[in-house]
């Protein structure tokens, strides 16, 4: 096996080097007509290091993300098959059929991100920081299988659809019905133009909990519960910082407020996210809730631009050097029942976007933890660096 996974490995990279050096479109014909073939894939290589409070943390180097795949575009069709290969896994990242309506809306199913949070929304080779920050790692979604209308004008974005949840794919122990949800997510922009953007969105999701086994007692009732958590904002040392899990869940609700405002060199980002979960048999509900905000400054680069398609800031240009500092705030001690800590963090970036497809990032974090979380009363600080090649 493990000779398996690290000849896995090798040939990943292999091929990632090579998809890198002639990242291009390749028209395939078949017949009287052509499909235009696109090789994508992705490499992350990080490290971290920690100053500990009292749990001793993992020090060291890892690659947190290695991807390969292909997008297929056929007339108005267009295919995308995405694979993870890190930590010797192989992972169904994107993987959808789209319909594209005309050139400013589209239907798709597969695999993917639900529309719901703008860090996790958006790829992970794009974001400012390494890790996504607290609240955003508690309450917006992971991919799942779905279906969902995306559309876009000048001013407006909207898109929603109903998802599968967890369930999915099941283990012998977890047998019973899936989960579902339903998300949708609207954003106005008076202003979208280089150096001048206003955006104001609102998101949200209605979610069935996902059934996770008999209960206590056999009976042929199915326990349903949700997970709420956050790691320590690293990708080598991933334990849980707060975390909590709520049994005998029936629905989730919740809501996120979005604002995104740049100026020349300079923007700002920021979410609100609220969570309320009904559980079954008359018991109180599940109350959550964080928000961050974060500021960038382009020291090189000129100004931030925008992406209309996706309603989210642009990726800067190759050359730019990017600063920035981003504080969030979550609280998972909503209720006297289920307490699940609470952690404010503050995390300073730098990026250099070396050309195309190559960056470096650089982050500190400082998270400080309630008296609830999984590491109770502690102060974490973290180093945290990123060589990323995507293409």
């Amino acid at each position: 096996m493990y000779m398996f996974n690290r000849k896995l490995i090798i040939t990943a990279c292999t091929f990632l080097c090579a998809g890198m050096l002639s990242a291009q479109s390749v028209d395939v014909k078949v017949g009287d007509e052509s499909i235009k073939i696109t090789p994508v894939g992705r490499m992350y290589l990080d490290g971290a290091v920690f100053m500990e409070d009292e749990t001793s943390l993992d020090n060291g180097v890892t690659m947190s993300d290695l991807r390969l795949g292909l997008k297929a575009k056929y007339k108005s069709w267009e295919v995308k098959l995405d694979i993870g290969y890190a930590n010797s896994k192989v992972s169904a990242k994107d993987i959808f059929v789209q319909y594209n309506l005309n050139k400013s809306s589209y239907v798709r199913g597969g695999n993917f991100i639900e529309p719901f949070g703008l860090d996790h929304m958006e790829s992970s080779s794009n974001t400012t920081f390494i890790s996504p920050n607290g609240s955003s790692n508690v309450f917006a979604p992971s991919r799942k299988i779905g279906l969902e209308y995306i559309g876009w004008s000048k001013l407006f974005w909207y898109g929603g659809g109903v998802f599968a949840d967890n369930g999915a794919i099941k283990n012998e122990q977890d047998r019973g019905d899936d989960g579902y949800s339903g998300a949708g997510r609207f954003v106005f922009t008076p202003f979208e133009e280089s150096g001048k953007i206003l955006h104001i969105g609102l998101a949200g999701a209605l979610r069935k909990a996902d059934a996770s086994g008999k209960d206590e007692e056999g009976s042929a009732k199915y326990l349903r519960k949700f997970k709420f958590a956050s790691n320590i904002l690293n990708t080598k040392d991933t334990r849980t910082a707060i975390g909590t899990t709520i049994n005998n869940a029936d629905f989730q609700a919740k809501y996120a407020v979005e604002l995104i405002a740049a100026y020349g060199p300079l923007y700002l980002q920021g979410e609100y996210f609220h969570s309320n979960t009904k559980r079954r048999a008359g018991l109180p509900t599940y109350k959550a809730d964080g928000a961050y905000a974060q500021i960038g400054f382009l020291a090189i680069g000129g100004n931030y631009g925008y992406s209309s398609s996706w309603s989210r800031m642009a990726t800067p240009r190759p050359g730019s050097l990017e600063f920035a500092v981003r504080y969030n705030y979550t609280n998972l001690d909503g209720n006297e029942f289920s307490k699940g800590g609470t952690m404010s963090d503050i995390t300073l970036g730098a990026n250099y976007f070396l050309n195309k497809y190559m960056a470096i990032k650089l982050n500190y974090s400082y998270m400080s933890l309630g008296q609830n979380a999984a590491l109770a009363n502690e102060n974490i600080s973290v180093f945290s660096v990123r060589y990323q090649v995507v293409f």
